[in-house]
């Protein structure tokens, strides 16, 4: 989510209005990560956001209503942005997977390690948008859960999808496995340790291991 502060251009050389809108929010999308990052949800003002933003106040509110809607429309942003990267890293993985251990199209626990693997490189890139995400959206409140549900319901089809899994019980078990990934990535997150979030997910991978290994995840012959 990172933006250049630089000003955007004005006069003759200005952007088209669309392009101009994409830019700003940008720089209040970043503005507000580092923000968060800094002093925590409860204590960031508008003020904060539109000053590290380099836009004008009447800027802010002509496409945000309050920081909590600034808030959400950065929330939603951030998580597509983070869903498209560990896309993006597991096709690279899928492709090098060779012959052996499973291809893109497999459901095991192998696939799920890289996909583990993914999300946990992503979140340790960006810890200014892996902590928006991850722990200041609990101190948000409830308004951004409009926009978190449908992001949440997309990583439960990727988790099913990548174990191989096709029934409704399978289905819960994997709600369970982002509960647990979710909340022990957020404590390695708030920390800021990446070695507690490699150390997640080891643990996580062998959790999953385990349920494999016990019939209850993945299609069986």
């Amino acid at each position: 989510m990172t933006t250049p502060r630089r000003k955007l251009p004005r006069g003759r050389s200005a952007l088209p209005a669309d392009q101009a809108e994409v830019v700003q929010r940008g720089r209040v999308y970043t503005a507000m990560a580092q923000a968060l990052t800094e002093r925590g949800y409860a204590a960031v003002t508008v003020e904060d956001v539109i000053r590290r933003a380099g836009v004008s106040r009447q800027t802010f509110y002509r496409y945000f209503d309050s920081k909590a809607d600034c808030f959400a429309a950065a929330y939603q942003a951030a998580g597509e942005s983070l869903l498209a990267q560990v896309l993006d890293r597991m096709a690279v993985s899928d492709g090098g997977s060779g012959g052996s251990g499973g291809g893109a199209q497999d459901g095991s626990p192998l696939r799920f390690e890289r996909l583990v693997s993914a999300y946990l490189s992503t979140l340790a890139a960006d810890w200014p948008t892996a902590r928006l995400c991850l722990v200041e959206a609990f101190a948000a409140g409830p308004g951004v859960l409009p926009v978190r549900a449908p992001l949440y319901e997309t990583v439960v089809d990727l988790v099913a999808e990548t174990l191989g899994v096709a029934d409704e019980e399978g289905r819960l078990v994997c709600r369970m496995i982002l509960a647990s990934t979710t909340a022990l990535a957020t404590s390695a997150v708030a920390d800021g340790d990446r070695g507690q979030l490699d150390a997640a997910g080891e643990e996580l991978n062998r959790y999953v291991r385990r349920l494999w290994d016990a019939g209850l995840l993945g299609s069986r012959p």
